[in-house]
């Protein structure tokens, strides 16, 4: 044996469970499953990189501790356990044991104790040991045998500590660890240390007098009386933190080194466990392990004959092997030609391009992939032609492979591809046709795409091809990287790949996009899905794609003078915060500025997170009534923010083909229906604030012949809920055009509506839109700035005078937890597994989400219901308008002035008129300008 690892177990279940909290992640039955999954894949990592021979898992009891019995209150401000991580502990120990990983425990100790205590022993014997955790009291371990290895949260791996590490971490040996944690103490373990000493003031202290000890036995010798004087009121304190932060070496436990050796892993049992769980990868992995030991004879310790059985059956995925593929290589004319022939017969196909990358600006097509009918496919291989010959007189000449001219291939798949009688699907097909409208082609009718069938089915769940083939086809793609090579090592291009080795990982994505095709839609069909596919998801394909082909025109001018203005303004803050906190520091360093706010101006701590103190807006904008540097960071963060992300990167993202920005509107992202914009983001721009008005100002019509036409759907959210609930109060005031909040205000406070004050309104507004939210007690007293009671006040009262609006959030929840999913007018559905859920966190998270899902949900249905009809007529009157922007309920066009007036009307009219909501009328606002902020 000549080394050991030790795991602190609980360290890292904690730090698996905080770090995929807000993922939210669940099994396949329904249970929390974060830790085990963050724990599973570090646990993995380290064997995969260790292979260690030597091992053990050590875990804390629950039984008290012989330092709670020295201390008391020790680890008496630690929140309650995590009611979701309970249920999560004995699987993590049941995969460890699969693993064959020895695991210890030991009532009245710690796992710090007990890894000291074997990592000494072995030290002793000279055997090197490393200590995996991400818990500062094991640097006191540390010595020339011992080391830590850290888990690092970015990019994976691990950061090991030796001696010297140390030094660098506290100043001191690691003998001398505990003698600074004495005098700081530690918070999250309620050890006390010395009230007003922190680790700058410890550390030189132990650095010059060596030990505690000798510190208090030379305290005339402290230079700095207010340090003396806190040391003089904390002696008992900093002695007691000391024994408290020490790890106990002489533990008597029965485990010596010789029961760290890690056993054979239980490979049937690990495949069950991990597929149990729906963590597909170590699944996968674990299966071929197991499967190769299976067909060794010499093995004692396989599984039965029945369970071998059981384990090949139980990993069904097929893979292109497993199957007697039709798979054609098209590289000749006549070839291109005959299978023209054969689709002019179809009456629908799939279609996959394959690309030289994934921007349809810049990027190229390679080929094409057509599949007729199941395990039948073709591949046409087009010839990438360079359009800018290269300057280069030392660029390599790219690879010349037999194929089609792009040219021709277009030719002949064009009549096909825009036959309104042959139907064309795929997987994201979106992503193809964009490719293809660079060449002139309009491929339509899209009457399908498995990603978005996929999305309306099961909105959480992943959308790419291999995910779908596991799924629905247990089937496993060829990867990419079998082709291009791993990112990590450099990729090579499509283009320079010859076309046999490409046509059967080309040819497999249309084959398995029809295939899929034939699975989802009976799937959509039998969960009543299918209307809401094929008259809105489908077709906003199209809209969508004319929509990011048409792009924004920007005023780079306007942007450069409000980024100038911007950077004097930031140059002023800067000067200002460093006036403020009397030196210079980066402003963008959390820790530092946490540092200069807390601990160097004393500022009182707002709240603290594992990593120091936090400068999060939330803690800012408690801060900045009463300190004027929190009032000025929070300006700097805002203006730098809206600078980089918006200011300085929009004209970056100009196109030279079009001279437009071109953003990409995502339809399987957001639960309840939403688009959501990427690449860049526009919906995220301000509306409100003077600087998010600036910004759309350089939002400008295409040329002096167009001009913008915003249109707004006005508070429909709102007017969907009356509608959805029957309230008669509010749909009445919605009849007599009245301001919504102003009239719930009044009959809130029992007031006329012109007595109502802007106070009284702006509770009644918050009230109006946080009700659809979920918005609770505590959230209204937050965000009306008033006490809980009055808060709770406000809303007992608003349900009391909205009795119905009570009734459907709780007619909502009960439908919840009956069906386990919402849905919208048209039929769209979010499952919310949480609902059945212990955690009562998780649960009550999930009922807040699902009030507002069928509202928001069904605006996002009827806003897109809209945009399909308006794209429609656009192009039935061969309008020059063209639809350019959809963010949140509004829509902007960039209208040619002379049919400002019919564009108008029908907006106005396709925009009421996609949804009826009864006796609640649909208001549209409009507005025209020659940029974005005058027309919204």
């Amino acid at each position: 044996m000549n080394k050991i690892y030790l795991i602190d177990g609980m360290g890292l279940v904690f730090r698996s469970y905080h770090a995929l909290l807000r993922m939210d992640l669940m099994n396949l039955e329904g249970e929390p499953s974060g830790a085990v999954f963050g724990f599973a894949n570090l646990i993995n990592s380290f064997l995969e990189r260790e292979k260690p021979e030597n091992v053990a898992v050590v875990f804390d009891c629950r039984e008290p501790t012989f330092r709670h019995k020295m201390y008391p209150d020790y680890k008496a401000n630690r929140a309650a356990f995590p009611e979701d991580l309970g249920p999560q502990i004995p699987k993590i120990k049941k995969m460890i044991e699969l693993l064959g990983i020895p695991q210890f425990e030991k009532p009245g100790f710690e796992a710090d104790d007990i890894i000291g205590t074997l990592a000494k022993n072995a030290s002793k014997q000279n055997i090197e040991v490393l200590c995996l955790t991400s818990d500062k009291d094991y640097y006191q371990l540390v010595d020339e045998h011992i080391s830590l290895m850290k888990p690092i949260s970015k990019g994976g791996g691990f950061e090991y500590v030796t001696i010297h590490g140390v030094v660098e971490k506290f100043g001191v040996t690691p003998d001398r660890v505990v003698d600074v944690m004495a005098l700081w103490g530690d918070s999250s373990d309620n050890i006390p240390g010395v009230k007003g000493v922190g680790e700058k003031t410890a550390i030189p202290l132990i650095q010059e007098f060596g030990s505690l000890e000798n510190l208090f036995e030379n305290l005339d010798k402290v230079e700095r009386k207010s340090v003396k004087t806190k040391l003089e009121n904390d002696k008992e304190k900093a002695f007691l933190s000391k024994k408290l932060v020490t790890i106990d070496i002489n533990v008597d436990c029965d485990n010596n080194l010789d029961s760290l050796i890690r056993s054979e892993p239980d490979y049937f049992g690990l495949t069950s466990f991990f597929k149990k769980e729906g963590m597909n990868s170590l699944h996968n992995k674990w299966f071929e392990k197991g499967k190769h030991l299976l067909m060794e004879d010499d093995r004692g310790d396989i599984p039965q004959a029945n369970q071998q059985e059981e384990l090949i059956e139980e990993n069904t995925h097929k893979t292109i092997k497993d199957y007697e593929n039709k798979y054609i290589l098209i590289d000749e004319p006549a070839q291109l030609d005959d299978l023209v022939k054969k689709l002019e017969l179809e009456k629908e196909f799939a279609i996959d391009l394959e690309t030289t990358g994934l921007d349809s600006f810049d990027d190229d097509i390679v080929g094409v992939a057509i599949a007729i009918k199941p395990f039948t496919a073709y591949y046409i291989a087009v010839s990438v032609e360079n359009d800018e010959p290269s300057m280069d007189l030392f660029a390599v000449p790219k690879k010349e492979f037999k194929a089609l001219t792009r040219d021709t291939v277009i030719k002949k798949l064009k009549p096909i591809l825009e036959n309104e009688n042959i139907g064309k699907y795929g997987q994201n097909i979106k992503f193809d046709a964009l490719f293809l409208r660079k060449y002139g082609v309009n491929i339509r009718p899209l009457i399908f795409d498995s990603m978005l069938a996929s999305y309306l089915l099961a909105s959480s769940d992943k959308h790419n091809l291999d995910e779908l083939s596991n799924k629905y086809l247990e089937y496993s793609p060829v990867p990419i990287s079998s082709l291009i090579g791993e990112k990590k090592k450099g990729q090579r291009s499509m283009g320079d790949i010859e076309p046999a080795e490409i046509k059967d990982y080309a040819c497999e994505d249309a084959d398995l996009a029809l295939r899929l095709k034939n699975i989802l839609a009976e799937k959509l069909e039998v969960e009543k899905l299918s209307k809401l596919a094929n008259e809105i998801e489908f077709p906003m394909i199209n809209v969508l794609i004319n929509i990011e082909k048409a792009g924004v025109s920007i005023n780079k001018t306007a942007l450069a003078e409000l980024s100038l203005k911007l950077g004097e303004r930031l140059m002023e803050l800067r000067d200002l915060i460093y006036v403020e906190a009397a030196c210079e520091f980066n402003i963008d360093s959390p820790k530092q500025l946490g540092h200069i706010l807390f601990e160097k101006l004393m500022i009182p701590t707002v709240k603290k997170t594992k990593t120091g103190f936090s400068t999060d807006v939330e803690v800012l904008t408690k801060l900045a009534p009463t300190y004027e540097i929190a009032e000025y960071l929070l300006e700097y963060r805002t203006l730098q923010k809206l600078k980089s992300t918006y200011i300085d990167s929009l004209p970056k993202l100009i196109r030279k083909q079009t001279n437009r920005i071109h953003t990409t509107f995502n339809q399987h992202i957001a639960g309840t229906g939403r688009l959501t914009s990427t690449a860049p983001n526009l919906q995220n721009i301000p509306i409100r604030t003077a600087l998010g008005k600036e910004i759309r100002k350089a939002f400008i019509p295409s040329d002096k012949e167009h001009i913008l036409l915003a249109a707004d759907y006005s508070q429909i959210e709102l007017r969907i809920m009356a509608y959805m609930c029957g309230d008669e109060q509010m749909i009445q005031s919605f009849k007599d055009g009245l301001d919504i909040h102003t009239a719930t205000a009044a009959t809130l406070f029992d007031k006329e509506i012109d007595e109502v004050d802007s106070d009284e309104r702006r509770s009644a507004k918050t009230v109006n839109f946080g009700i659809m939210y979920g918005l609770g007690v505590f959230g209204l007293s937050q965000r009306l700035d008033i006490a809980r009671k009055k808060a709770k006040e406000i809303i007992d009262n608003y349900f009391l005078k909205f009795p119905c609006i009570k009734k459907y959030m709780d007619s909502t929840v009960e439908t919840l937890k009956e069906k386990g999913f919402v849905e919208t007018q048209f039929g769209r559905r979010r499952h919310f597994p949480e609902i059945y859920s212990k955690s009562h966190q998780r649960k009550a998270a999930a009922e807040r989400a699902a009030i507002n899902m069928p509202i928001q949900g069904t605006a996002a249905d009827m806003l897109k219901i809209a945009m399909i009809n308006i794209d429609k007529e656009l192009e039935k009157r061969n309008l020059k308008t063209q639809m350019i922007l959809q963010v949140h309920d509004e829509l902007v066009f960039d209208v040619y002035k002379e049919e400002l007036e019919e564009v108008k009307e029908l907006v106005m009219d396709k925009m009421v008129n996609a949804m009826s909501l009864g006796d609640v009328p649909v208001v549209v606002e409009m507005g025209v300008g020659e940029n974005w902020f005058e027309a919204h």
